[in-house]
């Protein structure tokens, strides 16, 4: 099996990746489907790892449940478990490694993912997968299920002719999880098509629960002026989905065009789609990756790394007027405070988790915060901080995150590139060190070193993984409900 592999601490860790190219064109019959109970038998998997001394997950990974491939292979042996130590009953802390669960995703995905964020449904948390390599399985996990083993796990094939292909984030509705729309490009393989999958279906696996819509052709011819969307949120009855680029012969344009879809009207029809393009009402508010809903207000994540406008819509306005947008330059605060990628609200705040200091300085991730209940347009109501000087220990050089999520209590900023997992106390004084804590999330586990997005499913967060390596849960709190903060959804 394929993975990807890292060596060396935690300062300059060294990687080594496996790029998956997409192939052309795809065939025309419905989905496959493929469930964990059902694997295709194949050639044993490797034994499983033993865990560094008192610091393997559960004392060491297992190996994989079933081999890949071929035909009538024995199933993968057992992982032994680490060399001495003694289990740390779980506290909640970021550092404890019995706090943690790993779970390898290319049993489902044949090895072809790019994940970019997750949705939970109450229930289920689904892994959405970017790549546009075949066979761009979506994959889904049962809360209630064994995360480090098979009971629990199912995947979708899509079908891309129907449901198109590369989807980066989404949202759950109440009744029906939205799959973001990621496509920038008109292509002869696949348009900008939203997936949509019915939670009462009776299995996620099988293409009856799963319907697309394809907004480049809604209007009968293919319009080129809609773009990618990179993250989605849901105010109780519209589907809102933030724009990120569109294509042109040469370069990708940064857009501001809005998609809405209003869920008490037929999904695929032209007719329930609306859309605004902020940049009308601000030439540089555009390319946004990531939304956040706080109960009124969306608020729009800027991904550019200069002129970093962000945008908010005030839901109980007129969509389609430009009195309802407002916007404000992150980078006005510092000029790092940009090139964000997902927000996080926690019930008063707003968060924009920087992706880092791109164009500028790589060692520069400010985070860039907004008061809800203050006034958007007002410097008083932002206050930033860089992630640098929150850092405790002196191994890591630079922070990149992919994402971020909250428990209720604490913001986590989810780690990219083999940087540290930051968790900030929303209790506790912003810009103050001891509100933080931080750890390298490998180090710790022995798996898992750059990540994509988060979920939170009321106990549990989970780890989105950006690459081919593990998905990782932490057990984050006492079982609870989930934030009223976080229903709704957002990008990350």
């Amino acid at each position: 099996m394929w993975v990807t592999r890292s060596t060396g601490g935690s300062a300059g860790r060294a990687r080594v990746f496996v790029w998956l190219l997409a192939a052309a064109g795809c065939g025309s019959s419905p989905g496959v489907t493929n469930d964990a109970a059902g694997m295709r038998g194949g050639a044993g998997g490797a034994s499983g790892l033993g865990g560094a001394a008192g610091t393997g997950i559960g004392g060491g990974l297992g190996g994989a449940s079933a081999g890949r491939g071929g035909s009538g292979g024995s199933g993968g042996q057992g992982g032994t478990g680490g060399a001495g130590g003694t289990p740390r009953p779980c506290a909640h802390e970021i550092d404890n490694p019995w706090c943690w669960s790993a779970r390898d995703l290319t049993d489902f995905t044949d090895i072809a993912q790019s994940f970019s964020g997750a949705i939970f449904d109450g229930r289920y948390v689904t892994f959405v997968n970017a790549t546009s390599a075949p066979p761009q399985a979506q994959v889904r996990f049962d809360s209630q299920g064994d995360f480090a083993g098979n009971t629990g796990w199912s995947s979708f094939y899509p079908n891309i002719n129907t449901l198109g292909m590369v989807w980066r984030g989404g949202v759950f509705d109440g009744r029906y999880v939205y799959l973001t729309p990621g496509l920038a490009a008109i292509t002869t393989t696949g348009h900008d098509v939203v997936a949509r999958f019915d939670t009462q279906a009776a299995s996620f696996a099988a293409s009856a629960g799963w319907t697309g819509f394809d907004l480049t052709t809604a209007g009968g011819t293919p319009d080129a002026t809609i773009p990618g969307y990179q993250g989605a949120a849901f105010d109780g009855r519209y589907v809102y989905f933030a724009p990120s680029v569109k294509a042109t012969t040469t370069d990708s344009v940064a857009s501001g065009k809005v998609a809405r879809y209003d869920t008490q009207a037929t999904f695929a029809a032209a007719a329930s789609w609306s859309y605004f393009d902020v940049a009308a009402v601000d030439a540089n508010a555009a390319h946004f990756a990531g939304l956040v809903f706080d109960g009124r207000y969306l608020y729009f994540v800027p991904n550019a790394t200069t002129n970093a406008h962000a945008a908010r819509y005030d839901t109980q306005a007129a969509f389609a007027n430009a009195a309802s947008w407002s916007t404000f330059d992150t980078t006005s605060l510092d000029p790092h405070a940009g090139g964000y990628r997902g927000g996080v609200f926690d019930g008063r705040y707003v968060y924009f988790v920087p992706v880092y200091g791109e164009g500028t300085s790589i060692y520069r991730a400010v985070i860039a915060r907004v008061d809800t209940q203050g006034s958007f347009t007002s410097a008083a109501s932002w206050s930033t901080l860089d992630a640098a000087t929150v850092i405790k220990t002196t191994s890591f050089a630079a922070v990149f995150s992919g994402g971020g999520a909250f428990d209720g209590r604490h913001v986590y900023f989810v780690p990219d590139f083999g940087t540290p997992l930051l968790r900030y106390d929303s209790q506790a004084p912003f810009t103050a060190p001891s509100s933080w804590t931080e750890t390298d999330v490998y180090d710790v586990t022995g798996s898992g070193s750059e990540f994509n997005g988060a979920a939170f499913d009321g106990r549990y967060l989970y780890l989105v993984p950006g690459g081919l390596g593990d998905a990782m849960r932490f057990d984050a709190r006492e079982p609870g409900p989930v934030p009223a903060a976080i229903k709704g959804g957002s990008f990350y």
